[in-house]
């Protein structure tokens, strides 16, 4: 605590911290801190201890910015004032309250609560919502506030679900995108590139996933038990119907994690054989799969108890 009570005193010197410049005094953390003021400055709110012409205690922003630094003179308040110093005998101490400097500022600053020690200690308010402040931080309620949002898409669930491993959800979302770096793409590049899983001069998302021969294989021998005669080469088609699968819940993420799997896997294999390292057949990708699967579902086990016990016994009948 002490030596935070000296950092502060060096770096803002009984300034408040939205009046501090950037210099390169402090550390990196810290000029990264002021450079963020603008997006934090609307979510806090302070009492006594507020400064006066710089935090959001009316509820209009930074008063400096509405007079300008010659409202220090004509209110006569110090730049570095706290509300709690501007208080006389239960009433508001400033100057021109008849001016004709800034009525309206005035007027709301006299019609405001006057701050008083014997309703309770000072307290920092954090916003977490439009409306609502409290005296916490909450990390998820500020990122809803401050992200940009869009509305879900339907493949959402089929991307980011509970037992996923994120590296492969990612590389999932990137397919469904349509933002891997296929010959298609290339091409727009001025690269030609052929498939080197089945040698098809035009290599397309919709071809590695699941149109080529050899992936198309390797889908059919991972998924054939758990979809059975629905199991399509078509992308779209396949995609469409996981997501608007009704399975069973331990089948449904099964299936999920097959098919994201089966995409890393593919692609891997895809960009092994492209930098010449050694090729895996069918039967060995698919064995690397079902391994894979088997460890993940192991872990999330071991981890959370014999919650996943069904899943894994569920995988043990219909695996390759």
């Amino acid at each position: 605590m002490k030596n935070a009570t000296n950092i502060q005193h060096y770096l803002l010197r009984d300034s408040s911290f939205w009046d501090v410049k950037e210099d390169q005094k402090g550390s990196w953390i810290w000029r990264k801190l002021l450079k963020l003021r603008d997006i934090a400055y609307p979510f806090l709110k302070n009492g006594n201890a507020a400064f006066f012409w710089f935090d959001n205690w009316l509820d209009q922003g930074k008063l400096i910015d509405i007079t300008g630094d010659a409202g220090t003179i004509h209110l006569g308040v110090p730049r570095n004032a706290r509300v709690g110093d501007i208080v006389s005998n239960g009433c508001w101490s400033i100057r021109g309250r008849r001016g004709r400097l800034f009525p309206s500022l005035i007027r709301q600053i006299n019609e405001a609560p006057v701050p008083c020690s014997e309703n309770g200690k000072d307290l920092t308010l954090w916003r977490h919502s439009d409306d609502q402040f409290k005296d916490s931080f909450s990390t998820s309620e500020t990122w809803q506030q401050i992200r940009y949002k869009r509305e879900i898409v339907p493949w959402s669930k089929v991307v980011w679900f509970t037992h996923g491993i994120p590296r492969y959800s990612f590389m999932t979302w990137l397919a469904v995108k349509n933002m891997l770096s296929t010959g298609e793409r290339m091409r727009n590049w001025g690269v030609n590139q052929h498939c080197t899983l089945c040698g098809k001069p035009d290599e397309t998302r919709d071809h590695l996933f699941f149109a080529c021969p050899y992936s198309y294989t390797v889908w059919d021998n991972m998924a054939e038990r758990l979809l059975g005669r629905r199991m399509n080469p078509d992308w779209s088609v396949t995609l469409l119907f996981i997501q608007r699968t009704r399975a069973p819940s331990l089948d449904s993420v099964l299936v999920r994690l097959v098919f994201q799997l089966t995409i890393y896997s593919l692609w891997r294999e895809r960009n092994g054989r492209r930098h010449q390292q050694p090729w895996s057949t069918t039967a060995q990708m698919t064995r690397l799969i079902d391994r894979t699967i088997r460890n993940r579902i192991s872990s999330l086990k071991y981890r959370r108890g014999h919650k996943l016990e069904g899943l894994l016994r569920r995988w043990f009948e219909v695996s390759p």
